[in-house]
């Protein structure tokens, strides 16, 4: 056997142990990567009533998708700051289905968007110029899975959008990337309750401190 062909072999023969042992028996398939640089990309508006509603877009792609593949994974990845306390929302869609849509809670973001970025507008701080809370710049990383809405062997539109927790309070980011990926499995399902000493099953159940309830307690306040 050449020996071109004998490393190929053993490269290929490599892979399939790799992927044997890890489970991954369905690679992903990657069909978008790309990036932004330039100009900051910001906005002052916040969500509005309804599952991921209100916000500013700042990625939509359209591509086509294999008729094998069943879930869809959007990845950005980014750096940001925000003004006057305000936390970065995101939320992303496909083909106008909101991915990932929540229970509501994280970081007081309403059902849909996730915060990915808060800094206090309190002292220290303030070294980016635009008042106290303004801290330049800081890591955005998220992963939505998405099945519902995906259109296997179709066109397929994603879309993710960006709002600020606090109406009129301008969030930024930039140098970003976005990455769409996806598999032929029917991913994306809900994971079970975390297991072991000391740890709740139904956290809903469990009196929560100060600024962590679930905001549709009765109780529940935003934190200061």
């Amino acid at each position: 056997m050449p020996r071109v062909s004998r490393r190929v072999l053993w490269s290929a023969l490599s892979i399939a142990a790799v992927l044997m042992t890890t489970g991954c028996v369905h690679p992903f398939i990657r069909h978008v990567a790309e990036y932004r640089f330039g100009p900051e990309q910001l906005t002052p508006l916040t969500a509005t009533p309804g599952i991921g509603m209100g916000g500013m877009p700042v990625y939509t792609k359209t591509f086509t998708l294999p008729a094998s593949q069943k879930t869809v994974f959007i990845t950005l990845s980014s750096t940001g700051d925000g003004h006057g306390g305000a936390a970065h929302w995101y939320s992303a869609s496909v083909n106008g289905v909101v991915c990932n849509k929540g229970n509501e809670g994280a970081g007081f973001a309403p059902g849909g968007w996730i915060p990915l970025q808060k800094h206090k507008n309190s002292t220290p701080g303030g070294d980016g110029g635009g008042g106290i809370g303004d801290l330049h710049d800081n890591g955005i990383y998220y992963t939505w899975c998405c099945t519902e809405g995906v259109r296997p062997g179709g066109s397929n539109t994603v879309q993710i959008k960006m709002a600020s927790s606090i109406a009129g309070q301008i969030v930024f980011m930039e140098r970003s990337h976005f990455y769409v990926d996806s598999c032929n499995t029917l991913l994306c399902t809900p994971a079970g309750p975390p297991a072991g000493p000391g740890v709740a099953e139904d956290a809903p159940s469990v009196a929560m401190p100060p600024g962590h309830e679930h905001p549709r307690q009765p109780d529940a306040k935003p934190p200061l």
